[in-house]
């Protein structure tokens, strides 16, 4: 069986259909910025290398042996013999073998390298959305916070109960001062991201992020069979080329025979002679058939495939995970109130604590509360994503979901 046909159908065509295209040019879509991440980030730089140099060792692997030549003259007599090395038992067959298992695997971690970065592009740019969010809920807070903090401060006689007010908006303010500082922290780490695997800056990626999600998209086939998975493919690869050196092993039992044309020049009294014929050498397997190799070989072959049969049984287990995972994040997401209606909410609630309706713990608590929920509903999100994108890994399918 072909390596080739390891690699699902889908999984390949999408990637070659983004590597064709102009990654890295004018960026309109985040889809475009997904594209050029896989086009030039450095994991896929390094595979396509393996990739290029497994090929050359598969070509370097089915060359033929090269031609001996022997010339030996003493005095009047000269021999001449040319020896064609003719390797048996297959030796050549599972050099091949060997190197086009090789080819295979680093081909299919190129695919999945692919598909990793798509992953985890999407996955930060569905971050880079949601950071803007929380930080928005998180800068008003401060806001809030600091200006309450001046109106106290400007008041010259405090009551007990506007003092302990006082210190409690100090401390809330201090907090999220704390919180602004680590979300500088994330929003550098997401700019060195995109700057080292696309080259764009956060500027012109703000301008095109996805959206958010309004309908998550329904897994059909749940059922669908695991077994030409591309995580199982490198499984197939391993047990080529342990396949490969059963197949070395038994041909390196066997000689390699050296045979060709020989002649034999001599001069004597004057008179030249010749004579021509056929020489023939090789080893004689007496002492060694290679039975050491053979048997490590075959265990190897072995040990391959019932790697090959737990991690099926294992990816069976991850996929009932993940379905679990997706299932419950996208209907604990379809279930809480969006954004829309929690800014509502809060805004109506500063109304009232500016007309001294509401008292001061409650402000605190819902500035607290709303920047926890945004949180908490982002990474929930996440994690709905991120389940989703390695189901569609596990399946082979084009690493993409629609924001």
């Amino acid at each position: 069986m072909s390596y080739l046909r390891l690699v699902p159908l889908a999984l390949f065509v999408s990637s070659m259909a983004w590597a064709e295209t102009e990654a890295c040019g004018n960026i309109t879509t985040y889809q475009q910025i997904i594209a050029c991440a896989e086009s030039r980030s450095p994991e896929v730089l390094r595979a396509e290398s393996m990739v290029n140099a497994k090929r050359a060792a598969t070509g370097a692997a089915t060359q033929l042996l090269n031609p001996e030549l022997s010339v030996e003259s003493v005095k009047d007599e000269t021999d001449v013999s040319l020896a064609f090395p003719i390797e048996l038992g297959g030796k050549r067959k599972g050099r091949k073998e060997v190197a086009e298992g090789e080819a295979g695997r680093v081909e299919q971690e190129l695919f999945l390298a692919k598909a990793q970065v798509r992953k985890q592009t999407l996955l930060k740019l569905l971050r880079l959305r949601q950071f803007y969010s929380e930080q928005g809920l998180m800068e008003e807070s401060l806001e809030t916070f600091t200006k309450l903090v001046k109106q106290y401060e400007a008041r010259l006689l405090r009551s007990p109960e506007q003092e302990v007010t006082l210190m409690v908006f100090r401390v809330a303010k201090g907090d999220y001062g704390f919180k602004k500082m680590e979300y500088d922290e994330e929003l550098a780490g997401l700019e060195s991201y995109f700057k080292i695997n696309t080259g764009l800056s956060i500027e012109v990626i703000k301008k095109i992020l996805p959206t958010t999600s309004a309908k998550w998209p329904v897994l059909e086939d749940h059922n669908a069979d695991l077994k030409s998975s591309p995580l199982l493919a490198l499984y197939d690869s391993e047990i080529r080329i342990a396949q490969g050196e059963v197949t070395k092993a038994r041909g390196d039992a066997w000689p390699t025979m050296s045979v060709g044309p020989s002649a034999k020049f001599t001069k004597e009294d004057g008179k030249n002679t010749e004579h021509y014929g056929v020489n023939l050498s090789m080893p004689l397997p007496v002492l060694s058939l290679n039975g050491g190799n053979k048997a490590t070989a075959h265990a190897l072959l072995q040990s391959a495939e019932t790697r090959k049969n737990l991690a099926l049984q294992e990816l069976q287990a991850e996929k009932d995970r993940l379905l679990k995972i997706y299932q419950r994040s996208v209907k604990a997401l379809e279930e809480t109130p969006t954004g829309k209606v929690l800014d509502k909410n809060h805004q109506r609630m500063e109304s009232l604590f500016a007309r001294g309706v509401v008292p001061s713990s409650l402000v605190i608590e819902v500035h607290r509360s709303l920047v926890d929920f945004e949180k908490t509903r982002s990474e929930r999100e996440t994690k709905a994503a991120e389940a989703y994108l390695d189901l569609r890994i596990l399946h082979g399918e084009a690493v993409e979901l629609n924001l």
